[in-house]
């Protein structure tokens, strides 16, 4: 990961930055010239993540489901480094439950951090980015609320939600000429540790390793680094005419349907 200084003299924040395709995304902004708050519940993790990418990096813990943890985050976050311009929202949960199997409490938590978590993100950040010149709000969805697959119906309903939000965010943002782009990236698998939890948790992870894989036209899954890539594009000036837009890293899986009773 090479710097070229894309995104130079951006505030970034990032959710669910502590692991995953979110600590992936915070290095990635960092390397091209960003200062980078992140958060998480994972407060271990974060810190020591925090530790070791030095002064331009902030851990703060956050809850995305509460609304003062939002507004606590984005203060210090000001206090630190200055209003953010740009915003990604990487936290999110999943675990699987066809529609006999859900529990409504499951679709709940689905629903809160998924769906409420994204919304108050969005609403604090245009309250900051609207009187600062601008900004880009980059929200991770799922291929799963574009073509859902069985196993995961909160999952899918909740990205479902982010969808929706994104591209009302976008609207209304445009509409009252704020500078605030919003975006939606739809990754397929991708090999993080919540993806091995599902291979590792299969009877034979091998053979369910090989199905995610074939589920892609590439045939593998992807990796963190291109779902950063695509975030880097989007929070850069680069992407000035991308707003409300959904945006597929999915080595081509929606150019064909699922194998029967899977999903990413």
């Amino acid at each position: 990961m090479s710097m070229t200084g894309r995104i130079s003299n951006k505030i970034a924040f990032v959710t669910g930055g502590a692991s995953g395709i979110g600590e992936g995304i915070v290095k990635m902004l960092l390397a091209e010239g960003a200062k980078v708050a992140f958060t998480d519940i994972q407060v271990d993790a974060g810190n020591k993540l925090a530790q070791s990418l030095g002064s331009d990096a902030l851990f703060i813990e956050q809850d995305v489901r509460l609304d003062p943890d939002w507004k606590r985050a984005i203060e210090l976050t000001s206090a630190t480094f200055g209003p953010i311009n740009i915003l990604v929202q990487s936290a999110g949960i999943s675990y699987p439950g066809n529609i006999e199997q859900v529990s409504l409490d499951d679709w709940r938590d689905h629903m809160a951090v998924n769906g409420e978590g994204v919304l108050l993100g969005c609403q604090h950040a245009i309250a900051v980015m609207k009187n600062n010149g601008g900004g880009s709000i980059i929200n991770i969805s799922s291929i799963e609320s574009i073509r859902p697959g069985a196993p995961f119906i909160a999952y899918a309903a909740s990205k479902s939600a982010v969808d929706a939000i994104t591209k009302m965010t976008a609207l209304h943002c445009a509409e009252h000429s704020y500078g605030i782009r919003c975006n939606s990236i739809h990754p397929a698998a991708i090999n993080t540790p919540i993806f091995h939890e599902y291979v590792q948790k299969a009877a034979d992870p091998e053979k369910q390793m090989a199905i995610y894989a074939g589920m892609q036209p590439l045939n593998r899954v992807g990796t963190i680094d291109e779902v950063a890539y695509t975030v880097l594009f989007l929070a850069s000036d680069e992407s000035s005419f991308f707003t409300g837009h959904q945006m597929y890293v999915d080595g081509g899986a929606l150019t064909k349907p699922y194998p029967a009773g899977q999903g990413v």
